[in-house]
């Protein structure tokens, strides 16, 4: 098997874009729709919120975590 087990720097890229233009995100090894989970972060007391997304492929199991906004707490 010469493929790797992560998705490259390009395939993460285009998953990205698909989330944040409000497309499902589609596995770019296997083509199946990815599941994805909200990740909330930051901790209490500290000035920034980060907001991640986690996709996840229910067919090859290869995953994509990136950060969808950050902003500052008002």
């Amino acid at each position: 098997m010469t493929e790797t087990a992560r998705y490259t720097v390009d395939e993460e890229k285009a998953l990205k874009a698909a989330v944040l233009a409000g497309e499902p995100a589609t596995c770019p090894r296997c083509e199946v729709r990815m599941t994805h989970r909200p990740i909330g972060g930051g901790s209490f007391g500290l000035g920034y919120h980060r907001q991640r997304e986690w996709l996840l492929c229910p067919s090859c199991r290869r995953s994509a975590i990136f950060d969808v906004k950050r902003g500052t707490r008002l």
